[in-house]
């Protein structure tokens, strides 16, 4: 990938899910600024893995994320205060679907053990 990377903004990728970014943070350390703004697939996952994989990360900005939640965006506030976190809109929207907890466990699960196999 791009291990000198310092600033990515990615907007209105509905495409890119978490583990996208997940693999974009393991790969870029030199990451300063991420932006997403309306990427619809990525979810608290994707902040979790901000805490674990970014760690030169500064400045990130989760605008019209709507899968993302306000329990997910005080996570990253909680243990890593010194990254420059906004959120606009993003866990007061209403989710594209209500994910079924048993289905989504699985998938969680697995993304959860590479982000650890990783760190």
């Amino acid at each position: 990938m791009c291990p000198n990377l310092m600033s990515l903004t990615l907007s209105g990728c509905g495409h890119i899910s978490d583990q996208e970014v997940i693999c974009v943070l393991q790969s870029c350390s030199r990451l300063r600024s991420l932006r997403l703004e309306n990427c619809v697939r990525v979810t608290d996952l994707t902040l979790q893995a901000l805490v674990v994989h970014g760690a030169g990360l500064h400045q990130v900005t989760v605008d019209f994320c709507r899968n993302v939640t306000q329990a997910g965006l005080e996570t990253v506030r909680e243990r890593r205060p010194d990254i420059r976190l906004t959120a606009e809109r993003s866990a007061g929207m209403i989710p594209d679907s209500e994910p079924d907890k048993r289905a989504q466990l699985p998938l969680r699960r697995r993304l959860m053990q590479k982000v650890l196999m990783f760190s």
